[in-house]
């Protein structure tokens, strides 16, 4: 909508500049921090590392589109003050923004279902509800995707408007995608909360792991101020009054990659806090000047719900970090050192005589003690 009292040297630009610079610069910090901890853990890289290095990639090119955009069709601007090419092709660019946008937030999410699956993906009922969700969030992104190409009849009309053509409303089309992308952020941020406290362990840990997750609830904030930014949108001024969507939009996408990477960083996290602290978070108490001693956690997993094991033997459970153990170790032994290495394993051919509870329970004590010379 356009209007005599509008200004022609109004320009909002710096809107998105600041957006996407405070934001993205952080995201690309913590996507290094990432693959930093998963080396610092020997953890391994995975699919979940993969595609959220991938997702940045993405929300780079969308901040780099949005600068090009600034710079060469005035982005910003009122579109009456502009000539009629640099409008049309700001509007042939806003569809490439749409996808990528679209492509962003389904690469975060399928990063963070990957992160649930290498978490808690030994329970065949939470595997599904992976997929489900997986899926869910498919179908989201090919219908967005075709709706934006092909929301105008002719496709051409959506940046030509002088040609016959008629359009859906295009600002409720993004206001819908942007509810569901919410609803879709909700869903994906709740998987992990039963599976986290399923696990027997304090009721301290319960909540450190359901706030490590529940970090994610930022994005939905943003989400919801993403929302509430279209109701300045006006498709008869797309240069000037979408900047405000568009930089909720860039930090959205920005946030959710950081959000998908904090709950990976704990491995570096205790590596700057130091030895000591690292000790005491893992249940390390002092017995004397030069012995600890500490009581594992217990772990239980429904045989019903976890993977087959057959006749073979399985490793159950390993922590290790600079491992130093003797030559004569076996694999049942706990073995506690200056450098610590927790091995157990489960031969089901063996348990197979001895009835066991609904569950495979993992229970040892360990006890570290040196003496000074």
């Amino acid at each position: 909508m356009t209007s005599t009292q509008e200004n022609p040297d109004d320009n909002i630009a710096y809107h998105i500049w600041v957006g996407t610079i405070v934001t993205l610069v952080p995201a690309t910090i913590a996507v290094v921090l990432r693959y930093v901890a998963r080396n610092l853990s020997r953890a391994g890289f995975w699919w979940d590392d993969y595609l959220i290095f991938v997702s940045l990639i993405i929300n780079w090119g969308m901040a780099v589109t949005r600068w090009c955009e600034i710079i060469y069709f005035d982005y910003g601007r009122h579109a009456e003050f502009l000539p009629d090419w640099k409008v049309q092709n700001f509007q042939k660019s806003f569809i490439a923004v749409q996808i990528t946008y679209f492509t962003n937030a389904v690469f975060t999410k399928a990063s963070l279902l990957l992160l649930y699956h290498r978490v808690f993906g030994v329970v065949s009922w939470f595997r599904w509800a992976l997929w489900v969700s997986g899926t869910i969030i498919t179908a989201y992104f090919i219908a967005c995707v075709i709706v934006s190409i092909a929301g105008c009849t002719p496709a051409s009309y959506f940046w030509n408007k002088n040609q016959p053509g008629e359009c859906i409303d295009e600002v409720n089309f993004f206001r819908w995608n942007g509810i569901v992308n919410l609803l879709l952020d909700v869903l994906v941020l709740s998987l992990p909360f039963p599976m986290t406290w399923r696990v027997k362990t304090s009721l301290r840990q319960k909540l450190i792991l359901s706030a490590i997750f529940g970090l994610g609830g930022f994005v939905c904030v943003v989400s919801i101020l993403r929302i509430t930014a279209f109701a300045k949108s006006d498709q008869n001024d797309p240069t000037y009054t979408s900047i405000d969507t568009a930089m909720w939009s860039s930090i959205e996408q920005s946030v959710g990659i950081i959000c998908a990477c904090l709950p990976t960083l704990r491995p570096l996290f205790r590596r700057l806090y130091g030895s000591s602290t690292h000790s005491s978070a893992y249940g390390w108490k002092s017995t004397g000047s030069n012995s600890y001693s500490r009581r594992s956690g217990t772990l239980n997993l429904p045989r019903s719900q976890s993977r087959d094991c057959g006749s073979s033997t399985i490793e159950f459970a390993r922590l290790s970090n600079e491992i130093s153990r003797p030559d004569n170790h076996t694999p049942n032994e706990i073995y506690a050192g200056q450098k610590a290495d927790i091995e157990a394993s489960v031969d089901s051919r063996s348990e197979a005589s001895r009835p066991l509870p609904n569950g495979i329970l993992l229970e040892r004590d360990i006890h570290q003690s040196s003496t000074s010379t």
